[in-house]
This record gives structure tokens, sequence and C-alpha cells, in this order.
């Protein structure tokens, strides 16, 4: 991010966890959108790039494409489009920019490990615009918080499918397979075989 040309605050402060951490970022925002880094992510995106796609699309939540670093290669990673909301992000968060104008809410802090989920989905139920663009913004290592706890991200998938998406039931045992074999996906790949 060293050509930002922008200022930037770094707060560090004791929080009770990821989440608490986000909201007290979005609390002191003033910029007109907001994107979330957290340790170990590594911003990849040029400000002059970005900045373009920020101005060309600014009321609405942008889904950018990622590299998911892994024991034995980093993988590029493609948004989905927003419509793939009901099975999961279409993204990985640490890929979308949230336009601060739309936001009223906070990270809900009952999740563990799917507020992120939860928070753009409420985003998208509210008719928030979503667009994709395929640009490669940030890296993420598969030892995350939301990867080291599979089937705890699975059972909180089904609650924001439930209460926030209001997803059929039939549905979301599909998208639970579809994120078993994902966790499954992911383990092979950070252990390295």
């Amino acid at each position: 991010m060293s050509d930002l040309g922008r200022s930037v605050r770094l707060i560090s402060e004791p929080d009770t966890g990821i989440y608490d951490a986000m909201n007290k970022g979005m609390a002191a925002a003033s910029g007109d959108h907001l994107w979330f880094l957290n340790g170990g992510d590594e911003s990849l995106v040029r400000w002059s790039q970005l900045s373009a796609v920020l101005d060309a699309h600014e009321a609405a939540v942008i889904l950018g494409d990622f590299v998911l670093a892994a024991a034995t290669r980093d993988q590029t990673r493609a948004s989905r489009p927003a419509r793939s909301m009901w099975h999961a992000l279409p993204t990985s968060h640490q890929a979308i920019f949230y336009p601060r104008a739309a936001i009223t809410g906070r990270y809900d802090q009952s999740f563990r490990v799917a507020a992120d989920y939860d928070f753009t989905a409420r985003l998208y139920a509210s008719g928030v615009p979503f667009v994709v663009e395929h640009i490669v913004v940030a890296r993420f290592h598969l030892d995350g918080t939301s990867t080291q706890h599979g089937k705890l991200i699975g059972a909180e998938a089904r609650r924001v499918q439930r209460e926030t998406l209001s997803v059929h039931p039939a549905v979301s045992v599909v998208s639970g397979l579809r994120h078993r074999a994902a966790r499954r996906y992911r383990s092979i790949l950070s252990r390295g075989h």
C-alpha cells in the first residue's frame, strides 16, 4: 500500500476478537469505502487501479479477486457473482469493498467465524447493489480464523442462510455439502499434499 498517496490511520488497541476490531475500524473510518485486512492479510492492488474502481462504483459493494496462500502454492480465486450469496460469500472478505454510506449496522459478534458473511448478506438482502471487478486485491493465508474452524463456519453459514437470506432448508443442505467439500480441499492444500 506504499502507493496510497493518502493518509492512513493505524489503530492498535485491545479488542474482544476479530469482529470487535473490525467494528472499531468501521466506527473510526472516515472514507467513502471500507476494506478489511486483518493480521497476515496482504494488499496486492495498486492505489491507481483501486481508486478508478471505487470511483466507478461509489454506491455498490465491490467484490474483487484474491490470492489464497497455501503451503504448496498460491492460488488466485475469482469472485463469484453476488447471487451466489445464498451459499457463501462470493469472495473472501479481504476482497470486498463496502460503501460506507450504505452501512447501517455492524458485525454481529454473536457469530464467531461468519460475521463477515452475515454482514455482507444483510447488505445484499437490503438491496444494496453489488458489482464484481476481476482485479486481484489481496492475499490471505489458509491458517486464518475461518479456515481453522470449518465445522463452526458451516453451522454459522446455515444460520445466515436461514435468518438473513431466508434460504429454503433443502438449498441449505446442498450448501452444507459444498462447504464440506471445500473444507476438505483447503485442508489438503494447507498440508501441502
